[in-house]
Formats: structure tokens, sequence, C-alpha cells
């Protein structure tokens, strides 16, 4: 037993999840998963395993298998479904609905290993985070060892609430907790994608944010009034496209920010550095492989514009009175 609270989980859950936890070994790392079906589905986390090439699972006897497809993938809430080549390697864990643990509460993550019983750390919920109808969590007291990444979390009755994820938010190490609601819909599809699926989210956990640094010439011609015009409508796009990535409709955040960008170029004659700004964004968008580098591609194009404007706005005397439009925050990142 590691680190923890006196108080002890549940003896007869423990007993029950030892044989469903897997340990995955993934290019020369170790991450935690737990069978998930009859059908050797198996539940991890995401980042744990993107851009994995060979992914060979270990159950809790000894057993090795190596992972044949990737079930299914949920980039927005760090939850990956593989699944094993065989079926009945072993018994599944169950999933039944359980209420999420509250503030104060005491879970349990377990990490498997091969040997008579799995490491179990004890920990207290510090938070509830609301991010959205897209994603409730547990933020934890303590962070967790990135090998605990997908393993599964249990509560004072031994039931599974959620799946336990080591993130990185603002520079600052975190200990999560995904519910286990979000894993029954993945669990429905019947995708047999091969591991190269994985290079994707690999690739996206990866991105480097690009927000062009204008000089103030750039607005040369430009009026107070115009750009506070300008700096509203841009705000009140990334104000509703945010949302809207963050539910999942990435495609309808980025054409929404393509249908602001073409409309603002109609309105900036008067000074064609914004509008030569605004078709650069858009013309990096054209040689960008999806709907989500698309959409980031025109935030970092309206962020860009949006410090210039506030640069401006800043140096000018007759732009006292304006109140620069605040954008929303980035989509918190909570997940790696």
């Amino acid at each position: 037993m590691a680190e923890g609270i006196d108080r002890s989980p549940p003896r007869d859950a423990l007993v029950h999840a030892w044989p469903s936890l897997v340990l995955l070994e993934i290019d020369g790392h170790t991450a935690s998963a737990f069978v998930a079906t009859g059908q050797g589905h198996l539940v991890t986390s995401l980042h744990a395993v993107a851009g994995a090439r060979l992914i060979h699972a270990v159950m809790a006897d000894g057993t090795r298998a190596e992972v044949a497809h990737v079930a299914a993938m949920d980039d927005r809430r760090d939850l990956a479904i593989l699944r094993l080549p065989g079926t009945d390697l072993a018994p599944p864990l169950g999933l039944t609905p359980a209420p999420l643990p509250a503030e104060g509460d005491t879970v349990y993550v377990l990490r498997p290993g091969v040997g008579p019983a799995p490491e179990v750390r004890s920990q207290q919920v510090r938070a509830v985070q609301v991010l959205g109808d897209w994603l409730t969590l547990l933020e934890l007291t303590r962070t967790l060892p990135e090998e605990s990444s997908g393993g599964p979390v249990l509560d004072m009755s031994g039931a599974v609430v959620g799946v336990a994820t080591a993130a990185l938010a603002n520079g600052r190490s975190l200990g999560l907790v995904i519910p286990t609601r979000y894993i029954a819909p993945l669990l429905r599809g019947s995708a047999a994608s091969p591991l190269s699926a994985l290079e994707a989210p690999r690739r996206r956990a990866g991105r480097v944010r690009q927000v062009p640094q204008h000089p103030l010439s750039l607005l040369e011609g430009a009026t107070t009034e115009t750009l506070e015009s300008i700096a509203t409508t841009l705000g009140h796009a990334i104000n509703a496209g945010a949302p809207a990535y963050n539910r999942g409709d990435v495609d309808g955040c980025y054409r929404l920010y393509a249908r602001t960008a073409e409309r603002l170029i109609d309105t900036c004659h008067p000074f064609p550095g914004a509008q030569r700004a605004l078709r650069d964004g858009l013309t990096r968008c054209v040689d960008l492989p999806d709907s989500d580098d698309r959409a980031w591609a025109l935030r970092d194009t309206f962020d860009g514009l949006l410090d210039v404007i506030g640069r401006w706005l800043q140096i000018r005397p007759e732009a006292s009175r304006i109140t620069r439009p605040p954008a929303a925050p980035l989509p918190k990142r909570y997940l790696n």
C-alpha cells in the first residue's frame, strides 16, 4: 500500500480489480490500463499511448499480448480504447454508474504490476472541476506518477469512478480523474484502426502557438472607432468559437473563425496591413491537414491582431475611453 490516508479501500474491491489491471509497455516507458469488456477492450489515457508504434499489454498474471488495434479515441477527455487480439484474456472491470466523489472525499488510484497485488495510492479530491458541458473532472490533492495514467480509480465503496491522469496545466503538474461516464460511448464503437492512428493525437499535443507579433505600423490609416469595431468582432468570434471547440465542434469553430476573417477583410480597406494579416491567416489554413489545425491557425491570427490593437489604443490619448473587448481565454488544457 502506498502513501495516503489511513482509511483503506475495501479488500474485496481490490481482489476483484487486480486481474483486470494491465501494464502497458510503450516504446521504452510504461502506463496503466484496465480491461473493460470481454472482447479485449482496454481503457487507458490517450496521452500515454499517443504516437506509440508498438504496445505490449502485460496482464496481472504475467501473460503478454501485443495490442492489435485502436478501437476509439477521445482527444478532449484524454481517453483511448485499445483492443487486444483475443478475448477473455482477463475479466473485465465493472463500470456500473456511481456518484462522482465530492470535494474532500477519498479515492484510490490503482497501478498495475506483475505480482500478488496492485499498487494503491489513496488521495483526496481537492476540487470538482467543471470545464463546460463537455467535461467534468476531479482534481486530486497530490500529483500522480506518469506511469499511473490510465489506471482505474475507486471510491470508498470500491466502485470504479474514473481513470487516473497525470497532467500538466500552465506548467503545474496535476493529478486528475476522468469520470467513467465518458467511457461507455467509446466502447459502443466498432472501429479497428491501426496503431498509426495514435500519431495524430501526439502531433496535436505538441502544438506550439504561432501568434504573430505585429508592429504598430500594421494599423496605419486606422481610426479608434474602426479598431474598436474590429476588436469587438474578434472578441465575439472567440467567445463563441472557443466553447464550440471545447464541445467537440472543431469544424464549426474553424468555420466561424473563417467567416469572421473574411468579413473583416471586406471592411479593412483603409488599412491594408490588417487585411494582409487576416489573409495570411486564411492562406496558412490552406495547407493544414484538418479543422483542428486550421481553427488554431485563425485563433493565432486573431490573438495577434488583438495584441497590436491593444498596444495601439494604449498610446493614443483619444483612445482612453475605449475598452478592448476581452477575448476568451485559451481552452483549459488540463489534459496532456
